[in-house]
């Protein structure tokens, strides 16, 4: 198994249920902030409580999908991770696959629209995955929010708060 694979694949699905959690979760936030102004205190708990669902459920689905491309991509034979368009190929199709359960999460707690809006997700998702198959493979560095760097104790406390709101931001972003 090739180093670092599945952890640069788990930082991907991450990054993808993150996207999606942050979507839900404010959607739903304006439906609870909705729901309570308009008076109706009945519904704003049921709304929490699938807010809680959508938003857990897209970060696991989201850690599912990282975590199966990093085992495919590690486990998948050199010959076939080293050509570009065929490493492209089998990322885009596994993490658009196992976006699937993104959909499931979506179908249970949303309506037709979130899941179509969801499924439309899959081939962008799949895209995204077909674009960073080099990095997570380990094959090239373009996109530098998947290579881990920890900043060291001793750059941060030298630091202002405003330096260190600033390289929280960038560790973040990048």
């Amino acid at each position: 198994m090739k180093r670092g694979v599945v952890v640069r694949g788990l930082r991907f699905g991450l990054a993808v249920g993150g996207v999606c959690a942050l979507g839900w979760g404010a959607v739903w936030t304006a439906g609870v902030v909705v729901a309570s102004v308009l008076g109706h205190r009945h519904a704003v708990p049921a709304a929490l409580v699938s807010e809680a669902v959508l938003v857990g459920g897209s970060l696991f689905a989201g850690a599912v999908v990282g975590l199966g491309l990093g085992v495919t991509l590690a486990l998948a034979p050199g010959r076939l991770t080293s050509h570009g368009p065929l490493r492209r190929l089998l990322a885009g199709v596994v993490a658009g696959t196992l976006f699937l359960g993104e959909v499931v999460v979506v179908g249970v707690e949303g309506g037709i629209l979130p899941v179509l809006l969801t499924m439309a997700g899959m081939p962008v998702t799949g895209a995204v995955a077909a674009a960073c198959s080099g990095d997570i493979a380990g094959l090239s560095r373009r996109h530098a929010w998947l290579w881990p760097r920890t900043p060291l104790w001793a750059d941060v406390r030298g630091l202002t708060w405003r330096g260190r709101l600033r390289a929280v931001v960038q560790l973040l972003w990048n």
